[in-house]
C-alpha cells in the first residue's frame, strides 16, 4: 500500500512538472513571442508596400515637432486584387486622378507584368484621396503618408536632411544623430490574403510594421519653435544671405538658429548648383567679424589693465602703423578728436582700437580671444561647423595686429562664436558652451537621456564684463547701433561692417554686416547675433533687423 502511494505521488508530480513546462512554453509563445510570431505568420500571407520610413522625430523644447509636420496621399495598386487588368479598370479612377495617357499605359503594363504592389501616384490632396476610396475599386486604395519635411519647414539647416534612398541622415541633426533616429523597418500598407491570394474578410488592407524591435529615438532640441518661426518670417523679408542665432546667455541654450537662403529638403537637387549655396549653414560658417572684434580688444585691455575707463584717446581719423595708414570707417567725416574708450566703442573708432591693441600686444589679445572660443569649434558638433581662424601671436607683425584689432585680416569667426562672446559678457565674464540638443526620448515620450550643460569657465572678471556692457549700451544709445535700440525693453550691442576685399559694379567695397547684442537691458534673456552677407553696413542693415527680431520675441 505504501509502495502504491509513493508511485501515485511520483506520477502526480510528473504530470504537475509536465503541465508547468507546457504552461511556461505556452506563455512564452503566446505572450512573449506572440506579436513576433503573428507577424511571421502574416508575412507569408501579405502583399506589402513601404509607405513611410521608420525614423524618430526631431522636436523643439516644448515637444512640438520640427519633422513629420505634414502629410500627403498616395494611390497604391495591388495587382493581385485588381479584377480586370486592362485600361478599362482605370477609367473610373482616371476620372478623379486625371492620369496622362503615358501614366495609364505604364500602369496597365505594371499590372500585367508584376505581382507586387506599386505606387501609381503620389502627393495627391485629401479630397482626391477620399473620392478614390469612395469608388471602392478592387485592388486600388489611397493612403496617407507622413512627409518628413513639410513645405516651408522651420530650421531647415538645423534639422538637416536624409538620403531617401537608404533613410540615412546626411546633415544637421539628421546626420549627427542618425543612428538614434534611424528605425529598423519602414511602415507598410498591406493586403492580407488567404492561400488563394484573396483578401481575408474583416482584415483587408492594413498599415503595419513587419517587426516589433524598432528602436528609433526622438531628439528634443533647445529650439523654441515659436521664436524660430518669428525669426524666419523676419529673415524672409530682410536677409537674402546670412544668419541669425539667438542664445540664452546664462545656460548656452540655442533657442533659434536660421540661415538664408533656405532649402526644401524634398527637392534637394535644385539647390546643388546654385551660386548662393542654400545648403550652407551660415550660422556655423566663418566670416571676418569686422568691428565686433573690438569687444575682444576692449576685454583684453581692461583685464590686463592696459587701459582704464577714464583714459582719453585722440581719434585723428587715421593711424599710421609702420608707414601704413589705417583710416577710420568714417574717415571722410574728419577726426573725432578726444574720446574715452566707451565713446570710442560707441562710435567704433578704428584708430583708437588699433592704438589700444598695439599697446596691449599680440600675446595678450590672442590669449583673450582663445579664452572666448575663437579659433575653436563649439560643442554643438554640427557636421561642417567651422572653427574660424585666429592667428598665433608669433604671426602678427604690427600691421597684422592693427588689422586684427578691427576684425580684418586673418581673423574669422562664426555667428555662434560671436553669440558665445556676447553671452560671456552678459554672464559677468563666465563663458557657457552653446548647446542645441537637450534630451533623447523614446517614441512614446519617455526620457532616454538628458544632456547636461558643460561646466562654465570664467574668462574675465565681473568688473571687466560690467564695463563692456556699459560700452555696448553706449553703442545703442548714441553710437553706431542706435537702430538696434528696442523701445520699452532696451538693448545693447556692437555693430560690424567687415570688408571682403571685393567691389560691386560701381567700384564700392562690399562689406558683410553684423550686429551682435542682448536684450532686455535689465536681466537679459536673449543674446542675438544678426549676420547679413554682403549687407554693407552693420548700423544701417543688421541693427534694424536685430531690433525687429528682439521686439517680436519680447512681446510674448
Amino acid at each position: 500500500m505504501a509502495y502504491s502511494s509513493t508511485r501515485l505521488i511520483k506520477l502526480v508530480l510528473f504530470f504537475l512538472v509536465l503541465s508547468g513546462l507546457l504552461i511556461t512554453r505556452l506563455f512564452y509563445l503566446q505572450i512573449i513571442q506572440g506579436p513576433y510570431l503573428a507577424l511571421e505568420g502574416l508575412s507569408i500571407r501579405i502583399q506589402e508596400l513601404p509607405v513611410e520610413v521608420s525614423r524618430g522625430e526631431i522636436l523643439d523644447r516644448n515637444r512640438l515637432p520640427l519633422t513629420n509636420t505634414a502629410q500627403q496621399f498616395s494611390v497604391i495598386v495591388f495587382p493581385g486584387q485588381v479584377e480586370n487588368k486592362t485600361t478599362q479598370t482605370l477609367i473610373a479612377l482616371n476620372s478623379v486622378l486625371n492620369l496622362s495617357s503615358e501614366q495609364l499605359k505604364a500602369a496597365v503594363n505594371h499590372l500585367n507584368t508584376s505581382e507586387y504592389p506599386f505606387r501609381l501616384a503620389g502627393d495627391i490632396g485629401s479630397e482626391t484621396a477620399f473620392k478614390i476610396n469612395q469608388l471602392q475599386i478592387p485592388g486600388i486604395i489611397a493612403v496617407a503618408e507622413k512627409v518628413r519635411y513639410g513645405h516651408g519647414v522651420l530650421a531647415a539647416h538645423v534639422v538637416g536632411y536624409i538620403n531617401s534612398a537608404d533613410n540615412k541622415g546626411v546633415s544637421g541633426i539628421e546626420g549627427m544623430y542618425d543612428e538614434l533616429l534611424h528605425g529598423s523597418q519602414p511602415e507598410y500598407v498591406a493586403a492580407i490574403v488567404d492561400a488563394g491570394q484573396q483578401l481575408i474578410p474583416g482584415l483587408g488592407y492594413k498599415r503595419m510594421k513587419l517587426t516589433t524591435n524598432n528602436r528609433e529615438n526622438n531628439v528634443v532640441l533647445t529650439i523654441d519653435k515659436q521664436i524660430q518661426q518669428k525669426v524666419e518670417e523676419i529673415m524672409d523679408h530682410t536677409i537674402v544671405k546670412g544668419a541669425v542665432v539667438i542664445m540664452r546667455p546664462t545656460t548656452g541654450e540655442i533657442v533659434a538658429m536660421a540661415s538664408r537662403p533656405a532649402f526644401d529638403a524634398n527637392n534637394l537637387s535644385r539647390y546643388l548648383d546654385q551660386s548662393s549655396a542654400p545648403l550652407l549653414n551660415r550660422a556655423i560658417s566663418a566670416y571676418q567679424p569686422g568691428s565686433v572684434f573690438k569687444l575682444v580688444v576692449a576685454a583684453a585691455a581692461l583685464e590686463n589693465k592696459t587701459i582704464r575707463m577714464n583714459d582719453v584717446f585722440f581719434d585723428a581719423g587715421y593711424i599710421d602703423v609702420n608707414n601704413v595708414r589705417f583710416q577710420g570707417w568714417d574717415y571722410d567725416q574728419g577726426p573725432k578728436g578726444r574720446l574715452t574708450i566707451t565713446e570710442a566703442m560707441a562710435h567704433s573708432s578704428n584708430p583708437i582700437f588699433i592704438e589700444v591693441a598695439l599697446k596691449l600686444g599680440a600675446d595678450k589679445l590672442i590669449e583673450m580671444a582663445q579664452k572666448l572660443g575663437y579659433g575653436s569649434r563649439t560643442n554643438l558638433d554640427f557636421l561642417g561647423e567651422s572653427e574660424g581662424n585666429l592667428p598665433s601671436a608669433s604671426q602678427l607683425y604690427p600691421g597684422d595686429l592693427a588689422n586684427l584689432a578691427i576684425g580684418q585680416g586673418f581673423c574669422e569667426a562664426t555667428p555662434v562664436q560671436l553669440a558665445q562672446t556676447v553671452a560671456t559678457i552678459v554672464n559677468d565674464g563666465v563663458k557657457v558652451e552653446p548647446y542645441i540638443v537637450s534630451m533623447l526620448t523614446s517614441t512614446d515620450g519617455a526620457t532616454v537621456k538628458e544632456f547636461q550643460t558643460r561646466p562654465s569657465v570664467r574668462v574675465m572678471s565681473r568688473q571687466t564684463a560690467e564695463k563692456l556692457r556699459t560700452m555696448m549700451t553706449a553703442v545703442t544709445q548714441y553710437g553706431t547701433g542706435q537702430a538696434a535700440y528696442v523701445e520699452g525693453f532696451g538693448s545693447a550691442g556692437k555693430t560690424g561692417s567687415a570688408e571682403t576685399g571685393r567691389t560691386n559694379t560701381v567700384g564700392k567695397g562690399i562689406n558683410h554686416a553684423w550686429f551682435v547684442g542682448y536684450t532686455p537691458l535689465e536681466h537679459p534673456k536673449y543674446v542675438i547675433v544678426v549676420f547679413v552677407e554682403e549687407g554693407m553696413s552693420g548700423g544701417n542693415v543688421a541693427a534694424p533687423i536685430f531690433r525687429e527680431i528682439a521686439a517680436s520675441i519680447l512681446k510674448n
